[in-house]
């Protein structure tokens, strides 16, 4: 095995090599500037898609794929660029035995050796490799964040800092940098939601309530598979005591794990057992109240379910405030509880174009089963215009609301949005 992944790795190093060297040699090169990134990328792709191949579990590969990110980040934080000398000869001899060097030392730091000598790989997935970060790894960190406040349209910055700070364990900053992507790509990477739904969770406790779960909402809805964005979701559900909501996220993260994962498929095979027992436990505690009664508790269900709890919600802009909407602005409209966990019982997504708008809001539209209006008494409904896109409030956001709206009485509610959402938000 050793020799057959030997072969390969020299392959590709030689294949690598075929498309660095040749330019170098050329006759009558100008005078010109080699960017010492790109050998640095080739090598980071070269080893990223050595990983692609290896026999890796999700949070084994997403170890690795961040410590080459480091590497990167390491390699590439100042423009240096290296001069070409009129002799490119030299230059493509430092090349030739740079890239090997690099790319073997890089494997044998970063990747598996392990895995060329032994059967079964030898992996602890509690073990932290932040001690193999680079003595001035802050001072880069920092160097790239102040780069980013001269050039803070750069996205791909931004997931490299925010990713960076997580590796710090600086996850407040970490979100922060988070919601600087997400304001300028959306919410169309259920990765990148994924990831900041778990950095504010860190940042707060690990609590997943909230914010984190309308993120983690956000990316199944854009990849339904999503292992991190399920295993995170079970927690989520856990978190407010919905374990069938828990078991039904994890058992859908489990059945995309090959038989042959057995540590990862043992870790989710107890928490879903563990997850069970609570849900039995919780039966159990709230049976005596609807054993004794079957017949009331019919009734009270058939009553439910004829008159599914509608609030119907009026929403238009105060005209004042005209100027600042663009037609392609979001709107969204929904309602939380008036005392309780954050995260919306139902919502609306409409255009700033369709104002005024009227619409209806029910428990069809509840983003956790737990988590809808026929299960609190009383809620706040809002309206808020974002010009991002993104379903969090963002300072500048526009937004209205009415409080203490009673469920029980389906009046009309009217919004007028009137506000300006602060800076501190």
């Amino acid at each position: 095995m050793m020799l057959e992944f030997w072969l390969i790795a020299t392959g590709l190093m030689v294949l690598a090599l075929a498309f660095v060297i040749p330019p170098l040699l050329r006759k009558n090169l100008p005078l010109t500037e080699i960017d010492r990134n790109t050998i640095n990328i080739a090598i980071y792709k070269e080893r990223l898609a050595e990983l692609t191949q290896e026999n890796l579990t999700p949070e084994q590969y997403t170890q690795a794929q961040q410590e080459l990110d480091k590497t990167l980040l390491q390699e590439c934080q100042a423009d240096r660029p290296l001069i070409q000398q009129s002799r490119a000869i030299w230059t493509a001899i430092v090349i030739a035995i740079s890239i090997p060097a690099l790319a073997v030392g890089s494997y044998w730091k970063l990747g598996a050796p392990q895995l060329l000598v032994a059967e079964t790989p030898v992996t602890d997935p509690t073990h932290s490799k932040e001690g193999h970060l680079p003595a001035n790894f802050d001072d880069m960190v920092n160097k790239l964040a102040a780069r980013l406040q001269q050039q803070p349209d750069d996205a791909k910055g931004w997931y490299m800092l925010a990713r960076s700070y997580s590796t710090l364990k600086r996850y407040q900053e970490a979100a922060q940098a988070y919601n600087q992507v997400l304001t300028r790509v959306g919410e169309k990477d259920p990765q990148l939601l994924t990831d900041f739904a778990e950095a504010l969770a860190l940042a707060n406790e690990g609590k997943l309530t909230g914010q984190p779960t309308i993120l983690l909402t956000a990316a199944l809805e854009l990849d339904p598979n999503h292992q991190q964005a399920l295993w995170l979701a079970g927690f989520a559900a856990a978190q407010k005591q919905d374990y069938l909501a828990a078991i039904d996220y994890w058992q859908r993260f489990l059945k995309q794990l090959p038989a042959d994962e057995v540590e990862a498929r043992q870790a989710l095979e107890k928490q879903i057992a563990d997850a069970r027992q609570l849900a039995q436990t919780q039966d159990e505690e709230s049976s005596p109240s609807t054993t004794t009664t079957p017949a009331a508790t019919l009734s009270s269900n058939s009553a439910t379910a004829t008159t599914a709890t509608q609030i119907k919600v009026e929403v238009r802009l105060d005209p004042t405030l005209q100027a600042q909407v663009k037609p392609t602005d979001t709107v969204f409209i929904y309602a939380r509880a008036s005392q309780g966990p954050p995260m919306p019982l139902a919502i609306v997504k409409k255009s700033a174009s369709e104002l005024p708008t009227q619409v209806t809001l029910d428990d069809s539209m509840a983003m956790v089963p737990a988590m809808k209006l026929s299960n609190f008494q009383e809620i706040t409904v809002l309206a808020r215009i974002s010009s991002s896109g993104l379903a969090t409030p963002q300072p500048g956001d526009l937004q209205g609301q009415v409080s203490q709206v009673n469920v029980a009485k389906p009046n009309k509610v009217e919004i007028v949005i009137n506000e300006i959402v602060p800076e501190n938000n």
